[in-house]
């Protein structure tokens, strides 16, 4: 399938032809899909598309009443990824890691005290709430980041989990990708809340936060063990992949090695064991 997509993307030859491609291809998603209810206090992971009929919960309930159900209702993004992808190498995954994160960077800008954020959903209650609203009020959080660049990576028919967990001992929503399919190494945590930076004292270069697992680490991960992330082999992976023409030579790697936590019953109990 992948294939197949990665193929029509590059026969498109105008933003009409990639409209069309992205209202089918997002219709085809939609079709396939069912009703489910996802997300916080429901799932500590899902792997299908979040449709129209997903109640996707992004964020924990308001007193006693439900979160609203966000709703990925704006083809723009996709429209967005279409584009960059065009204008990109996205046979390499990370390549793809960073394009992704671009198009959710730059299409939701975050409310970093997360008072909009609340705000937002409490004046959605009984409702349905738009991505746009949320792009709007710009008060995206990992939720929100993580189930865009699910539906991203669906999209582009590649396989995806949003991960309900933890990042530093604080609740957070996190992906993992699956290029090769689900239970085929490598499995790739990917997150687009935060991204790697190579540094000089004039610059900073930002790409895709990633980190490859072999299938007993990521076991280990949904089993509970709290893994810290060891970026050396992604830093080699990007100076690899940009050393032709020793873009990076220059550069130092900031490495920040944080740990992360699978499912939301793991991520209370490290909370409240601090």
């Amino acid at each position: 399938m992948k294939d197949k997509i990665q193929k029509r993307i590059y026969e498109l030859n105008s933003d009409e032809e990639i409209r069309r491609f992205v209202e089918e291809r997002i219709e085809q998603l939609e079709e396939n899909s069912i009703e489910t209810t996802v997300g916080q206090n429901y799932t500590d992971s899902f792997t299908e598309y979040i449709s129209q009929k997903t109640h996707y919960k992004a964020a924990e309930k308001l007193g006693e009443e439900e979160c609203p159900d966000l709703v990925y209702d704006d083809i723009t993004p996709y429209i967005e990824l279409v584009q960059s992808v065009r204008e990109a190498n996205w046979y390499s995954e990370m390549t793809l890691f960073s394009t992704i994160f671009f198009v959710i960077h730059n299409y939701l800008p975050s409310d970093d005290i997360g008072l909009g954020r609340y705000m937002t959903y409490a004046s959605h209650k009984g409702k349905r709430l738009s991505i746009k609203t949320v792009k709007d009020n710009e008060c995206a959080f990992c939720s929100e980041k993580a189930g865009m660049a699910h539906n991203m990576f669906k999209f582009l028919g590649i396989d995806s989990e949003v991960v309900c967990g933890a990042r530093n001992n604080r609740m957070h929503a996190y992906n993992f990708v699956f290029p090769n399919g689900y239970e085929n190494e490598p499995m790739v945590l990917y997150d687009p809340s935060h991204f790697i930076n190579f540094t000089n004292k004039d610059r900073k270069l930002s790409f895709g936060f990633y980190k490859a697992f072999r299938k007993e680490e990521y076991e280990s991960l949904k089993e509970g063990t709290a893994m810290k992330i060891d970026l050396r082999k992604t830093e080699q992976n990007y100076r690899n992949l940009y050393g032709e023409n020793g873009t990076l030579d220059d550069y130092i790697f900031e490495d920040k090695s944080p740990t992360y936590l699978y499912g939301l019953e793991n991520a209370k109990k490290s909370r409240n064991s601090r």
